[in-house]
């Protein structure tokens, strides 16, 4: 066991610091790993090392990273910058099958590693091309994976880039950013997501709010034709509202407005969401408000559970009267608003 502080003036020679002192000492200041020293490995937030591709040449544009240092938990992480864009050149296409292909960045220390060298690079590897081709794995101990390029088959389209597994670093406290979460969380971590803040709670990320999405009616319908069933507002009158459901897989969705029908004692008025793509929901008692030969403001809020998460929900706005007054006078559905509030 070494236990070292850094940094002290040396006198007559001690303490004296290798490179492995930078790096340990550096892991104090960033978020941690799974273990001892390790860190939490990336490209650094906010823009750099971005890869694209033309034609066959691929373009990696400067910028700068953290790269742990293999899978010791002493050796400490490094930092990596590349003050220049490089280029690598793509692999031409199978023929038969398509391929996963890899870039990033990867450092050797032979002092560590054993790899006889001692430098940073961006590096390009191609995969193997499958009917259901496999990402290829660097056999660098330390590295790590800016982009994935998915190569087509020869002649079925053009390669695009991923940054799906292109994870971030952060400071020690700050907040994790992209679309991978960090690996060995701590209690309380929190993670950017893209689609929200999310808190580690020292077993699950959970996200910390929603924002609401609603959608307003715009125009109150100019007849109400006599018809037995509910009518979708149009778009210009009241436009559909699209969501996507959250991990929790539940929703909170309310619906209200100001709506009469008062053309006789018993004649009703209702306004109501119905529900397509990824959760289908007809009209009925529970979605709506309604008012029986009088007139009511009110909204309607349900909790809606048990949904797929991921999927994408569209809920359309309907209206039903049985009969029909003077339109705006003793028939109308006016100031409508739908909304949607994800469960956390």
């Amino acid at each position: 066991m070494t236990i070292t502080a850094f940094p002290i003036n040396a006198s007559g020679g001690s303490p004296s610091y290798a490179s492995q002192s930078f790096r340990q000492a550096l892991a104090a200041l960033l978020s941690p790993g799974s273990g001892g020293l390790q860190v939490q490995a990336g490209v650094r937030p906010g823009g750099g090392l971005t890869v694209s591709v033309a034609g066959s040449t691929i373009t990696i544009t400067a910028g700068a990273a953290v790269v742990q240092g293999g899978s010791s938990t002493t050796q400490g992480p490094y930092l990596f910058y590349s003050d220049a864009s490089v280029t690598r050149t793509l692999t031409a296409a199978n023929a038969t099958n398509p391929r996963v292909d890899v870039v990033y960045a990867r450092i050797r220390d032979t002092d560590s590693d054993a790899s006889g060298a001692r430098d940073g690079d961006v590096l390009y590897l191609a995969g193997t091309p499958a009917a259901s081709p496999a990402t290829p794995t660097p056999t660098d101990p330390s590295y790590i994976v800016l982009a994935t390029i998915n190569v087509p088959k020869s002649g079925a389209g053009s390669a695009a880039v991923s940054t799906a597994t292109r994870a971030y670093t952060a400071a020690a406290g700050g907040v994790t950013v992209g679309s991978v979460a960090p690996g060995a969380p701590y209690t309380g971590q929190l993670w950017d997501s893209g689609d929200g803040l999310r808190r580690w709670t020292g077993t699950e990320w959970r996200y910390l709010k929603y924002d609401p999405a609603v959608s307003r009616q715009l125009l109150a319908p100019t007849s109400y034709p006599a018809t037995a069933t509910f009518t979708d507002f149009s778009a210009a009158q009241w436009p559909p509202l699209t969501f996507t459901v959250p991990p929790s897989g539940s929703a909170w969705i309310s619906i209200g407005g100001a709506i009469q029908n008062q053309v006789t004692t018993t004649a009703t008025v209702w306004v109501v969401w119905r529900a397509s793509g990824g959760y289908t929901q007809a009209a009925v008692a529970a979605n709506a408000i309604a008012s029986a030969g009088g007139r009511i403001y009110a909204t309607r809020r349900v909790l809606v559970t048990g949904l797929t998460p991921g999927v994408t929900v569209t809920l359309t706005p309907q209206w039903y009267v049985s009969s029909v007054g003077t339109v705006g006078g003793q028939t109308f559905t006016t100031d409508g608003q739908l909304s949607v509030e994800p469960v956390a």
